[in-house]
C-alpha cells in the first residue's frame, strides 16, 4: 500500500492562527503552543515566500508547487512534517462542503474506507488463505496477533467512558465494553488446540503494527473521541468470507478444528452484537460533524488502513519464516 501523501491530507492547507514566525540566520523558527519547529535552508527568501503562502491559505498544493519551484522538491514533504506537528489546518474543502450529520459522515467514511482499500491494498493473508500458500506458523501468528488486540481490548475501550456524553452514548460504550469482556479466553482455547502455552500470554510482545493498532485506538478514546467513534467498524466488521477461507484451509491442510473454530466463532459473536454497526450507532447521536474534522478523522482512518495492511505484512515475514511458532515472549 502506498504512504500517504500531502495531497492526500489537505486540498489546501493553512497555518494554524497563533502559529509564528521567527527568522534567524540559518531558516526560519515556527512556534506554537509551546513548541517549535526548525527549517534550515539555503534559500531562505524562497522560504519566508513559501511560509507566508501557508499563512495565507487557499492555495492548492499543486498550486504551491508551481508557485514556488525551488522548493518544489521539497513541498510534500514539509507539509507531512508541518502536520504532524499539529501547524495546518485546512482552508478549502472539497465536496462535500460544509457539516454532516453523524449519520451522513458514517455512510461516507464506509465508502472512503472501501475505496482507500480497494484501491491501495491487497491482503496478502486472504490471497495466502484463498491459494493455500499461507504458511501454517503465519496463520498461528495471526492468531496470537489477533488474541493480543481482544485482550487488550476492554482497557482500550474504557477511556472512552469519560468523553460518552449523553446517557444513550454512555450505555452504548459501557455495552460495547461488556461484550468484550473476557473474549481472550476463546482465543486461549484456539492456541492450546495447536500447541501453544497460554499459561504465560499475558507477557506476550505484540509485533509492532499490533501495538501501534492498539495504541492509536486508546489514545483517540481518551484524546479524540470521534476518531475513536468512526474507526470502531475497522476493527469490528465481519469478513465472511475471510473465515470461510480460514476454515476451509485448516480443513484441507489437517489443521485441528479447536484452532479454527473459536476464531469463527468470535467472529459471530460480533455479528450477534451488531458490532459491525458500533460506529453508525455512536455517530447517530452527533448532530454535526464539521468539515475539519471531517478530515482529522479521514487522516486517522488512512494512518489506521496503513498500519493493518503492515500488521499483515509483519506477521508473514515474521512467523511465516518460523518452522515452530515461537510466541514473542522475553520474560
Amino acid at each position: 500500500m502506498r504512504a500517504t501523501t500531502a495531497a492526500d491530507l489537505f486540498a489546501a492547507p493553512r497555518f494554524r492562527a497563533g502559529v509564528q514566525m521567527i527568522e534567524d540566520d540559518d531558516g526560519l523558527t515556527l512556534d506554537y503552543r509551546e513548541q517549535s519547529c526548525s527549517v534550515e535552508t539555503d534559500g531562505q527568501g524562497a522560504l519566508k515566500a513559501f511560509v507566508d503562502s501557508l499563512r495565507r491559505g487557499d492555495t492548492s498544493i499543486p498550486e504551491l508547487k508551481r508557485r514556488h519551484p525551488e522548493l518544489a522538491p521539497e513541498i510534500d514533504g514539509l507539509i507531512e512534517e508541518f502536520d504532524r506537528l499539529g501547524l495546518l489546518t485546512e482552508s478549502a474543502f472539497a465536496e462535500p462542503k460544509g457539516c454532516l450529520s453523524g449519520v451522513e459522515f458514517y455512510h461516507r467514511l464506509r465508502k472512503f474506507a472501501a475505496d482507500t482499500v480497494e484501491a491501495n491494498s491487497k491482503s496478502r493473508l486472504y490471497q495466502g488463505l484463498c491459494d493455500r500458500t499461507l504458511p501454517r506458523s503465519a496463520l498461528i501468528g495471526y492468531a496470537l496477533e489477533y488474541f493480543y488486540i481482544v485482550r487488550e481490548a476492554p482497557g482500550l475501550i474504557a477511556p472512552a467512558l469519560a468523553h460518552a456524553g449523553p446517557v444513550k452514548v454512555q450505555k452504548l460504550l459501557q455495552g460495547f465494553l461488556a461484550s468484550e469482556l473476557n473474549h481472550d479466553d476463546m482465543l486461549r482455547q484456539s492456541l492450546q488446540a495447536v500447541s501453544i502455552r497460554t499459561d504465560n500470554l499475558e507477557h506476550l510482545v505484540p509485533l509492532p503494527a499490533t501495538f501501534a493498532l492498539c495504541a492509536s485506538l486508546g489514545v483517540y478514546a481518551r484524546q479524540h473521541p470521534l476518531s475513536f467513534k468512526s474507526l470502531l467498524f475497522l476493527f469490528e466488521q465481519p469478513s465472511a468470507s475471510f473465515h470461510i477461507e480460514l476454515a476451509n484451509y485448516c480443513r484441507e491442510t489437517r489443521i485441528p478444528e479447536g484452532f479454527w473454530r473459536p476464531i469463527v466463532r468470535h467472529a459471530s459473536i460480533n455479528d450477534e452484537f451488531d458490532h459491525d454497526d458500533i460506529s453508525l450507532s455512536l455517530l447517530a447521536e452527533i448532530e454535526s460533524v464539521s468539515p475539519e474534522e471531517q478530515m482529522t478523522v479521514k487522516k486517522h482512518l488512512m494512518l489506521a488502513i496503513e498500519t493493518m495492511v503492515l500488521q499483515e505484512n509483519q506477521i508473514l515475514d515474521h512467523y511465516g519464516k518460523q518452522s515452530i511458532v515461537k510466541p514473542r515472549i522475553f520474560a
